[in-house]
């Protein structure tokens, strides 16, 4: 049984009143983790307990705002400095009035028939409704666990969070898809299929060209365009990856098996080239976006995801295994040894596919065993941004 976690983002139908008591709680919302996360910073620690014991009864004497909301800030102010220490991160934080609510089960309540839910504010609980656009309506036999309450624009939206099981006790479908990631082509499956990049790209050059323009420029006006044109960009990287994402997975039967190469230390390791590839592409580059839509996407239909070492997939001969620099050029793949020749790119794809069957495969075979029988959920990002 395999747990598949979601989160689905609905619009919530508030009239201005309510927007005002709901704007208002957000900003005591945000003094409290403000508070928890200086007291953490500044005494060098991301103990619960002790934050909690330093800060909650000293703002809970000057707010508003309710015991539990003030305890759920508390949490998000110190996930915030853990995962700064993480990644060893020393800047400070200053959270915004407007910071995203997070409602539990002891805070709120989902009427999911009443297509409502009820949440504590400043002043006491209200409910509030939302729409389920039919898009959504697949969502409905899974169970609403929590939710967080986001003001965008001016408008309210309710984030939540949604789980299902999923069990399959059908046989392995044998196929093994290799799968390789690059910039000149988002992805290049070894069935053949290539994702071109070449869009991407543009849009990306367009829009540093339009950004260095403004900025340069310096005026009122640039500074609003500049904001006016926020996001456009990383929305259209994050659609692009979406239906790439979704076609790989919809030419893949149930029970398959992809393999990805690792690429964790991609920006570390990479040769940056002048003319290829820059040092502004490989940085922009949303590599692991495209690694979690996949993920998600492959868990519905049961399909496992293994990652292979990427060591030499590109120099490597996948009809002979002979491995050279000489072999590769730019797009063409010209073996030395053979003299077999194809796409760069699909030859990759295809030894990430054999590496699943090289002397490693039965640790990689153990690990996909190991993540299968203990059931780890499948987190899945918001699906509606």
């Amino acid at each position: 049984m395999r747990t598949l976690i979601s989160t689905i983002r609905l619009p919530a139908l508030v009239d201005t009143k309510t927007q005002k008591l709901l704007s208002a709680t957000m900003k005591e919302y945000s003094k409290a983790a403000q508070m928890a996360y200086d007291y953490g910073d500044i005494n060098n620690t991301t103990s619960r307990v002790k934050i909690h014991h330093a800060t909650y009864y000293n703002f809970r004497g000057i707010s508003p705002l309710p015991s539990q909301l003030v305890i759920n800030a508390k949490n998000k102010g110190v996930d915030v400095l853990k995962s700064l220490k993480n990644k060893k991160n020393k800047r400070r934080v200053r959270f915004k009035d407007q910071l995203p609510i997070r409602y539990d089960q002891r805070s709120s309540k989902i009427l999911l028939h009443q297509r409502m839910v009820s949440l504590t504010t400043i002043s006491g609980r209200i409910k509030i409704g939302f729409e389920i656009p039919d898009y959504y309506t697949k969502y409905l036999d899974w169970d609403f666990r929590s939710f967080e309450l986001i003001k965008r624009n001016n408008c309210f939206f309710l984030h939540f969070v949604v789980q299902s099981f999923k069990t399959s006790l059908d046989p392995h479908s044998q196929i093994f898809v290799g799968i390789d990631r690059g910039i000149r082509h988002v992805a290049v499956t070894s069935q053949n299929k290539f994702y071109n990049g070449s869009r991407l790209r543009e849009v990306k050059n367009k829009y540093l060209r339009l950004k260095r323009t403004l900025q340069k420029k310096g005026t009122r006006s640039a500074k609003r365009k500049l904001k006016k044109i926020a996001g456009r960009e990383r929305r259209f990287q994050r659609d692009l990856n979406h239906c790439i994402s979704k076609e790989i997975i919809s030419h893949i039967p149930e029970n398959s098996t992809i393999i990805l190469e690792d690429l964790s230390s991609i920006r570390k390791t990479a040769k940056q080239r002048r003319k290829s590839r820059s040092l502004r592409e490989l940085h922009s580059w949303a590599f692991y976006q495209f690694q979690i839509f996949l993920t998600y996407k492959a868990a519905a239909k049961n399909i496992e995801i293994i990652y292979v070492n990427p060591e030499y997939t590109s120099q490597k001969c996948s009809a002979c295994g002979f491995i050279s620099r000489k072999n590769r050029k730019k797009a063409n793949f010209e073996c030395q040894n053979c003299g077999f020749k194809l796409n760069s790119d699909l030859n990759a794809s295809r030894n990430i596919g054999d590496r699943y069957f090289d002397d490693d495969y039965l640790f990689e075979l153990a690990q996909k065993a190991k993540r299968y029988l203990s059931g780890d959920p499948i987190i899945i990002p918001n699906v509606a941004s």
